[in-house]
């Protein structure tokens, strides 16, 4: 009885420590997830001869009378063009599974062609992979489908459609020559450090007015492209009801900061890090379509990303924080 009196004790003292202390992002634990237990050297960076400056292909320099030109180049086309084969201005109905006339290449610039914003150069070795957003492991098909109902607010596509297997085509034939597993340089999105302050959306919302205004709006809607031949938008709304919805990457702190440093102002990123989150957060604290079930991601919270934006968390820290930081003290 005293043995288990004693131990009811310490479990009773334990208890308001882990309220204190918390639970942060337990970085070894994904590393562990995702292991692959294959180690390859950074493959170079590089691009398909026909690949063109705009992130179109350049049809001549590719083979004639081939089926898989053909899809490549259909891929290439819906990335570019989303809304017009896959989106609300297809002329087909059954064809609208995107929910907003975004294209792919409003993230993923030019056709996914370019460095630092989340290219596809290379990706199609890197699939089956561990999400920690799903804590499993995703085929590229469902890494497709999973921004089809974030990104770009729609549906999945199903999976043996022409448009799937095009943009599927299109991704390996980027990925010609980097051996299979690989990372390239380029890929992904820019390494930044934590700041040690959360970021500010008043002082986000000066950054924007004197850096993105001119492409983006003051009232974030974009402008349209005049040339009805390409994109639906010439720059992409960053908030209302044609954008991202909440479950998308691009909403998360840390993941829109990354994203807005090392490419924005287009064709002169110069902004600071402080300023790069500062916009960040005053982008993601506008109004846009609510992705429904968002406590349901990351099954596992020890792997929860710390900006995910919606709990359940482990930790003790408030929502608030999770969206716009400080991030240090949240992390292992």
């Amino acid at each position: 009885m005293k043995r288990a009196g004693l131990k009811g004790l310490r479990v009773l003292m334990i208890l308001p420590l882990l309220g204190v202390v918390g639970f942060g992002f337990d970085k070894e634990l994904q590393k562990r997830k995702e292991a692959t237990g294959i180690d390859l050297p950074v493959a170079e960076w590089k691009l398909p001869a026909a690949m063109q400056e705009d992130g179109y292909i350049d049809a001549s320099k590719m083979p004639k009378d081939s089926k898989y030109a053909e899809m490549v180049i259909l891929g290439n086309q819906i990335l570019n063009e989303t809304t017009k084969y896959i989106g609300p201005q297809a002329k087909d109905p059954k064809k609208r599974f995107a929910g907003n006339n975004l294209s792919c290449s409003s993230c993923h610039a030019a056709g996914g062609t370019k460095p630092y914003q989340s290219a596809f150069v290379g990706i199609w070795g890197r699939f089956p992979e561990y999400r920690s957003r799903s804590d499993s492991i995703n085929t590229l098909e469902q890494r497709i489908n999973g921004c089809m109902q974030r990104s770009l607010a729609g549906k999945p596509l199903p999976l043996d459609s022409k448009e799937m297997l095009a943009m599927l085509t299109y991704m390996q034939w980027l990925s010609q020559g980097i051996p299979v597993g690989a990372k390239v340089k380029g890929q992904g999105l820019v390494k930044m450090a934590l700041l040690d302050r959360a970021a500010d959306p008043k002082k986000g919302k000066l950054v924007y007015e004197e850096k993105c205004v001119a492409c983006h709006q003051a009232d974030g809607q974009g402008l349209k492209n005049p040339d009805t031949t390409g994109a639906y938008y010439m720059f992409p709304p960053l908030w209302g009801k044609d954008s991202y919805n909440t479950g998308a990457g691009m909403h998360r702190e840390l993941k829109a900061a990354a994203y807005i440093k090392a490419n924005m102002p287009q064709g002169n990123p110069d902004l600071s890090d402080a300023e790069a989150y500062d916009v960040a957060a005053y982008i993601n604290s506008q109004p846009r379509p609510i992705k429904k079930g968002g406590e349901k991601d990351f099954p596992d919270k020890r792997v929860k990303p710390v900006d995910a934006v919606t709990g359940p968390y482990l930790d003790k820290f408030p929502q608030k924080q999770h969206l716009f930081g400080p991030y240090q003290e949240m992390m292992h």
